[in-house]
């Protein structure tokens, strides 16, 4: 099942690849995502890229592999890529959730103690007479 990619695709895709990896750049020199994301969300896009620029050493991985339709190399891939993604989006997504449950609980606490700092206060204020 050998295949030829047309030079529109090769084009469309290495311009979409350049434009879409300079804003992941982007975002990570301005901590928006970390490297590990970076490089989860830039392998999005370069297998696709290797996909396209080498269809002989794709065609021989399909029948190293034993799949018979060689686009399930990419798709299986991507959706490996993607559900690692998510599943670090979920860890920190959990994390967030936790730290937010203690912050809470330190604003109650340091709620209670202000108010009995104050009771003590308002106490000591008030003349006590007979």
């Amino acid at each position: 099942m050998e295949y030829q990619p047309t030079l529109q695709t090769v084009i469309f895709l290495s311009l979409f690849i350049v434009i879409y990896l300079f804003v992941l750049m982007r975002n990570t020199i301005r901590n928006a995502i970390d490297l590990y994301d970076f490089l989860l969300l830039s392998a999005v896009a370069i297998i696709p890229l290797f996909y396209i620029l080498t269809p002989k050493w794709v065609v021989f991985l399909a029948k190293f592999i034993g799949v018979s339709f060689s686009f399930l190399i990419l798709f299986g891939s991507l959706f490996v890529i993607t559900f690692v993604y998510l599943y670090r989006l979920n860890i920190k997504l959990n994390q967030q959730n936790q730290k937010i449950i203690l912050l809470v609980q330190e604003v109650g606490l340091l709620r209670e103690a202000l108010s009995r700092e104050k009771g003590r206060e308002h106490s000591k204020q008030e003349p006590r007479g007979n």
